[in-house]
């Protein structure tokens, strides 16, 4: 291992970790040599003499250099300095796809990005450009970028695995914990609807983890049916029923469900109507709506208002914000229980 000679401050061990997140936020710590221990203090190599302002003696030692791998694709970017400051700090990963938004301004830049992830992700078959959810199957337009130009590919979440094609289903991995977490409150026997299944991503990780009854899976988008269809195989379970068609129709011809699951948070609220008539009662309905984040209660009001005039009474057992849309909205779960009639 070679050893230079480096700037550090010396730190006592019981400031040494506080003294290491803030060399880190300030961007003060030299992260290709090693930290070193000598007695009571600690070595902290530093970029500058800027980092003695946190109070601490600068002295030159020998320290080792260790090698680092680069995980910030931004670093990896041949672009100008300016551009690279504008570059998005995260994107989607669904299996070995990654899909990254861009600002109009970044779009001339896609290739280069592209780039830049496959090298610093090795992992990335493909990467794809998401210029918007369009559609009344509100599938992503993606536009592959580097990489593959098959997008399709296997997915892994809390043990179960999706096939999926983001070009002609719509995927969220972001909801893998929300996913597991439904799973997890679902008793056995109980009977489930999915109205809004995609893939199937809910119904086959209720399907996995729990002992329903059955679940009815339903989508109008054909593609994700069949995607469905083939993930149901895949993981060897034995209770979703996969349903291709409207779900405001097919919600009628199923029976009625102890839960009920309704994840189109750009419409959901315009079905919660069918749903709460299909429901049994001390059922639940989990909801998922996208709204200005200083409306969501209000949103709850609405909706236990539209029961009540239904004749029926709900509780809202929680209202969580779960991930943002844009600076002022976020996609938010709602759990909304059947009580009694009113």
């Amino acid at each position: 291992m070679t050893t230079v000679r480096a700037l550090c401050i010396k730190v006592p061990r019981g400031e040494a970790e506080f003294t290491r997140k803030k060399l880190l936020e300030q961007n003060l710590l030299d992260i290709g040599l090693r930290i070193r221990r000598q007695g009571d203090v600690v070595l902290f190599p530093v970029r500058s003499e800027k980092a003695a302002e946190l109070g601490f003696e600068l002295v030159e030692e020998d320290l080792e250099e260790r090698e680092v791998m680069v995980t910030d694709y931004r670093l990896v970017a041949k672009l100008p300095d300016e551009v690279r400051a504008l570059l998005p700090t995260s994107f989607d990963i669904i299996g070995d796809v990654a899909i990254i938004r861009l600002g109009d301004d970044l779009v001339e830049h896609a290739s280069e990005i592209g780039k830049a992830l496959m090298t610093t992700f090795p992992r990335l078959r493909t990467i794809a450009l998401d210029r918007g959810v369009k559609g009344e199957l509100r599938v992503r337009e993606l536009q592959v970028i580097a990489g593959d130009p098959d997008a399709e590919t296997v997915h892994v979440e809390h043990g179960i695995r999706l096939r999926v094609d983001p070009t002609k289903v719509y995927f969220n991995p972001r909801l893998a914990n929300e996913r597991r977490r439904i799973a997890s409150l679902v008793r056995a026997g109980e009977r489930v609807v999915d109205m809004f299944s995609g893939v199937g991503p809910f119904a086959i990780m209720i399907a996995k983890h729990s002992r329903p009854e059955a679940i009815w899976a339903m989508d109008l988008n054909h593609d994700a049916v069949e995607y469905m269809r083939r993930n149901i195989q895949l993981n060897k379970v034995t209770t979703v029923i996969p349903l291709e068609g409207d779900s405001a129709d097919l919600l009628f011809r199923v029976p009625c469900a102890d839960r009920i699951i309704m994840n189109l948070p750009h419409s959901a609220r315009d079905f919660f109507a069918d749903a709460l008539t299909r429901l049994n009662m001390g059922g639940v309905i989990h909801l998922y709506v996208i709204c200005e984040r200083d409306e969501i209660s209000d949103v709850a009001i609405g909706l236990a208002t539209e029961a009540r005039g239904m004749g029926v009474r709900v509780g809202m057992e929680r209202i969580e914000e779960l991930k943002t849309y844009s600076p002022t909205m976020s996609v938010f779960a709602l759990d909304i229980r059947f009580l009694d009639w009113c």
